[in-house]
């Protein structure tokens, strides 16, 4: 039989940002115990709110299979003495409970064994839940977690409550202290306590009247529904946000949408510091026309049914002007310094202890940009980048960068605007901190792009200088995010690129050191290439062949993905990987290469492949050098024929050392000159 299993974990508020991967934790976790139980269950879907993470399966299996057991006794050898059951063997059915006519002989990997099938019945669903969740929600992780009365309770907000039903029954269990039963909350404020639940629907029911709407797809429609006819009953659209989205779907159980007003004196303000002065402090949306020009409205999501006298909407215009005149305040505060002023007091700002001030940072950037700027062909002029290197960091002597941390770079270039700088210099300072992640957008610009190049190649050589690299999961100083961000540009903007040249160049790291953020570069550059959708060995054979430059990685790449699956590059990645073993297992009993070699004795299918190799090895490497990796990749393939007959008929492991060494160097030359296209020896067949 089945039933429905619902669980409901109540506690203090959980910040909203951790939500949809709690929600997904919780989910999987569960699939994994299910599934692990041997449990057979239809679906986990997985609900919350701030106070609530919900699991319902509606369909699971009241216990496990019933299984079949073998219960193995004495080797079949013992098993009989003179054609009678031997002591070992009666002793063995008795023990078990079974004659000794029931037992029946068994193969095993250790041999031949006297045993006997039995059936076992499966364990309750219930028994198994029981013991179960309470080591999955302690092991669910946060990015920040609370403790309390016990220090070994340990999770993100204080439990408060637990629901956990199997078909209208309790199962017994305790969480933080917290037993398991009927009864939930609804809302803080307009909702009942202890309210008994007997199953889900009735769950869903009862918390929708107590003002909990527990679906978040169910409150994120309700949200836009309302946004939409707001904003448009404002005369406009709303200027879409999906994180403050996400963010108040969360915050809120029982949502509804208030639209406000502000004095049209603050559009004076540029539409990104308005949006975010709306967004960071207040979690309102704004509203543009059909235009994109900003309307003096505002929408804000409240966590309750409705705004009884406008009272709601008065407290939030109240807020929000107050906000805005601080923002208004400080913009024009802020324009009373030019950049090029407040440059000179960025001495006073540390950019990390070790590594100097703002003004110590500024004065590594400029060489290492102009260096970035020859090596990628960006051609942004040298007045040019002076101008966008030199105040990049001005805005973190404003007050408005004070007040709004996160849009550093935004504030600057809004100012150089201002100023009157051209747009190739405000809009690389703008955006010099994208891409914040792989999913944003790189710079526009290439005084963007070199801007951010250069920022962030300070940063990770400054940081790996001094012994600040990221430890397992912990990355304080954000190097992943630089580097992917680093990747992301150059491949974005399909840029040349070595960062082996700039590692030398910049002279702070010594040789081992380079070779370590050159590992943590390529670890990077594997993860990009494997979210893009590349197969492990692809990317392995790929890299196999530098990681220097993350475009030229990402064309042979490509050009190896495209022609894996045809039969001559089959037989040629397992043909290479034989070569590769023959010449490590010669590397490993210290035969050198060196050494005078001579064509005696060489027979035709030797010859035959010397010759291929005269002709194909300035190919490849023209091929390589232009970038044609898949041109390079066909030639590779078309000498399967001469390779195959080669293994076939010569013996490379040949007594005589003058011939062994030619026939080794002979495989060399060939492995060296594919791996400038890839190391297709690492393609698993």
């Amino acid at each position: 039989m089945k039933g429905e299993f619902l669980l409901e974990i109540g506690s203090e508020e959980i910040p909203a940002r951790a939500m949809d991967k709690a929600l997904n934790d919780l989910g999987a976790g569960f699939e994994e115990l299910l599934t692990e139980s041997d449990l057979e269950f239809d679906q986990v879907r997985t609900l919350g709110t701030a106070r609530r993470l919900v699991v319902h399966v509606p369909s699971l299996t009241e216990r496990q299979k019933t299984r079949k057991v073998t219960t193995l006794g004495p080797p079949n050898s013992i098993a009989f003495e003179d054609g009678k059951p031997s002591r070992a063997l009666e002793g063995f059915a008795r023990k078990a409970g079974v004659g000794v006519d029931d037992l029946s002989v068994f193969d095993t990997e250790r041999g031949e064994y006297m045993g006997f099938e039995s059936e076992v019945g499966g364990r309750m669903a219930s028994e198994i839940l029981s013991e179960g969740i309470p080591g999955l929600v302690r092991n669910m992780s946060f990015p920040k977690m609370m403790y309390w009365t016990d220090p070994g309770q340990r999770f993100v907000r204080p439990i408060r409550w637990v629901v956990a039903l199997f078909d209208g029954t309790v199962i017994p269990l305790e969480l933080y202290g917290v037993s398991a039963g009927t009864a939930s909350d609804g809302h803080r404020v307009l909702g009942s306590r202890a309210i008994r639940v007997s199953g889900f629907d009735d769950y869903l029911r009862k918390l929708e009247q107590n003002y909990v709407l527990v679906a978040q797809d169910a409150r994120r429609q309700k949200i836009e529904f309302e946004l939409e006819r707001d904003a448009v009953a404002h005369g406009g659209r709303i200027i879409a946000d999906a994180a403050l989205l996400e963010e108040v779907v969360f915050i809120n159980e029982f949502p509804s949408v208030v639209a406000g007003e502000f004095d049209s004196r603050f559009l004076e303000l540029p539409r990104e510091i308005l949006i975010t002065v709306m967004r960071v402090h207040l979690k309102y949306f704004g509203v543009e026309d059909a235009d994109g020009a900003l309307l003096p409205y505002f929408l804000a999501v409240m966590n309750t049914k409705e705004d009884v006298n406008g009272r709601i909407r008065k407290g939030h215009e109240r807020v929000l002007r107050a906000r805005l005149a601080d923002a208004l305040f400080f913009w024009e505060v802020d324009g009373k310094k030019t950049l090029e002023e407040r440059r000179e007091g960025l001495g006073t700002v540390v950019f990390q202890k070790e590594l100097g001030s703002y003004s110590d940072k500024l004065a590594r950037l400029l060489p290492m940009a102009a260096s970035i700027d020859e090596m990628t062909g960006a051609g942004v002029a040298p007045d040019v980048l002076a101008d966008v290197v030199g105040w990049s960091k001005s805005d973190l002597m404003t007050d408005l960068v004070g007040e709004f941390p996160n849009m550093q770079g935004v504030i600057g270039g809004l100012l150089a605007r201002r100023e009157g700088a051209s747009e190739e210099v405000w809009r690389a300072i703008y955006e010099q901190y994208r891409p914040a992640s792989l999913e944003d957008s790189s710079p526009r610009t290439m005084g963007g792009v070199v801007l951010s190049l250069a920022d962030r190649l300070d940063t990770l050589i400054g940081c790996f200088s001094i012994g600040a690299v990221p430890t397992g999961s912990e990355d304080p100083l954000g190097l992943r995010r630089h580097t992917q961000a680093v990747i992301k540009m150059l491949l974005d903007h399909d840029l040349p690129f070595s960062m082996r040249v700039i590692l030398e160049s910049d002279r702070r790291l010594d040789r081992e050191g380079q070779e370590r953020l050159l590992g943590f570069y390529e670890d990077r550059l594997r993860f990009i290439l494997g979210r893009a959708g590349f197969a492990y060995d692809e990317i392995n054979a790929a890299i196999g062949a530098g990681s220097d430059s993350p475009v030229d990685v990402q064309r042979r790449v490509e050009a190896l993905h495209d022609v894996r699956e045809s039969p001559d590059m089959v037989a040629i990645a397992g043909a290479f990987k034989r070569i590769k073993n023959i010449l490590l297992q010669s590397a490993k009993k210290g035969e050198g290469l060196d050494g005078d070699t001579d064509r005696r004795e060489m027979e035709a299918e030797e010859q035959a492949l010397e010759e291929l190799v005269d002709r194909v090895e300035p190919l490849v490497a023209e091929l390589a050098a232009a970038g044609e990796y898949r041109r390079a990749l066909d030639e590779m393939a078309g000498i399967r024929a001469t390779v195959d007959a080669f293994f076939d008929r010569i013996l490379v492991m040949h007594e005589d050392d003058v011939i062994r060494r030619r026939r080794l160097k002979l495989l060399k030359r060939l492995f060296d000159s594919f791996l400038e296209v890839a190391d297709v020896s690492e393609v698993v067949v």
